[in-house]
């Protein structure tokens, strides 16, 4: 199968793609002369093959209304509430979720911190401490979120609790009943923040959410994404549910409107569960192939649930980094004590994939254990 036949084809031909190869070295061969790239982007973490069919349909029409702004943003509002039991004044819409992550977070958290786990998604974090909001960081436990250590972490300067969900880097899935115990108990005090960017690849997701506890007035902050999953992190476009209020001074913030093609995209992906599903499917099997090298090559990594797997190299993460990129692989490292060997390799087409296979000994050859 061609790649513009996945692109370009019916909504299920990413599906029938996956089930017709039992492995990733399967896909890999199947894939078209085209995917050859010059180098492997594993430092990114969306889904390779791009929008839906029907995003790009809507993307291509979207051209006439290019001379003009979205300026009313109410029916994709209003699917998202319906499909979350929400009324609209619950959603509101973003340039991605990074926008609203940034700047709900700088304007919440001023005047005291934000407390979060580490390693975690810190790009918005670190947009607040450039203004002057600094992050009381508590490090996770055995890879996972260290709830007594966060509610001890807990003091009278605490603004805003974030966590992601599954975690970035680790790929791991938060703790359904500790997350949702720690949301009801602190979110009287400060907004507890959920970043749900990889929602879509949890298991039974649409039950793993915190968006029931945005239904029952808590100040819970739920953000989302089109980027990941849906493959649209050029056209950024995202959402957030939470309290009215919340939404309110999330629009008193913005400077910008929605553009056309990612509004249009977003409205068109919506509910489109026949490619959402073949999606998952395909990073699923990224994943898979990750792992298979990582035993291969006798590396330790972590099982995980969103488009990236955090791998020990047993070596100096930065040096392993460096080692790579020489080979036209990039992967990503995060600061932290805990993880100095361990770099995050994101899913990726194919022949991205091949190119990781054969740096990934050669980079290991070159660099010397810990």
């Amino acid at each position: 199968m061609k790649r513009r036949t996945l692109l370009g084809g019916s909504a299920l031909a990413l599906t029938s793609l996956t089930a017709q190869n039992s492995s990733l070295g399967a896909l890999s061969h199947a894939a078209p002369v085209v995917d050859r790239p010059k180098r492997a982007r594993l430092e990114v973490t969306e889904n390779p093959y791009g929008p839906s069919p029907a995003a790009r349909r809507v993307i291509a029409e979207s051209v006439p209304y290019a001379p003009y702004y979205v300026e009313d943003e109410t029916e994709l509002r209003q699917r998202i509430a319906a499909q979350e039991g929400l009324v609209h004044e619950q959603v509101a819409l973003s340039n991605g979720s990074l926008d609203a992550l940034s700047l709900l977070t700088s304007d919440i958290a001023r005047g005291g911190h934000v407390l979060a786990p580490h390693p975690t998604y810190v790009t918005h974090l670190n947009y607040a401490n450039r203004r002057g909001i600094s992050t009381c960081y508590v490090p996770l436990s055995d890879h996972q979120i260290d709830f007594e250590a966060m509610r001890k972490a807990v003091t009278s300067e605490t603004r805003l609790a974030y966590f992601c969900n599954p975690n970035n880097p680790t790929g791991q899935m938060i703790d359904h009943d500790a997350l949702i115990a720690f949301c009801r108990d602190m979110a009287s005090r400060f907004p507890v923040v959920i970043d749900e960017a990889y929602y879509e690849l949890l298991p039974d997701y649409q039950h793993m959410t915190m968006a029931s506890l945005v239904r029952e007035g808590l100040d819970v902050i739920v953000t989302r994404t089109f980027s990941k999953v849906y493959g649209m992190a050029g056209l950024r476009i995202g959402y957030v549910l939470a309290r009215p209020e919340r939404v309110k001074q999330l629009y008193s913030l913005t400077t910008t409107s929605r553009n056309q093609p990612g509004y249009r995209a977003a409205l068109a992906s919506l509910g489109d569960h026949a490619y959402l599903k073949g999606a998952v499917n395909y990073l699923t099997q990224c994943r898979e192939r990750i792992y298979s090298l990582c035993r291969a090559h006798g590396l330790t990594y972590l099982p995980s649930v969103g488009t990236f797997v955090y791998v020990d190299t047993r070596r100096p993460a930065k040096a392993m980094r460096d080692a790579l990129a020489r080979h036209n692989v990039d992967v990503r490292i995060f600061d932290d004590a805990q993880y100095l060997s361990w770099i995050r390799i994101g899913t990726a087409t194919p022949g991205e994939l091949d190119m990781l296979a054969q740096a990934l000994p050669a980079a290991l050859g070159e660099v010397a254990l810990l």
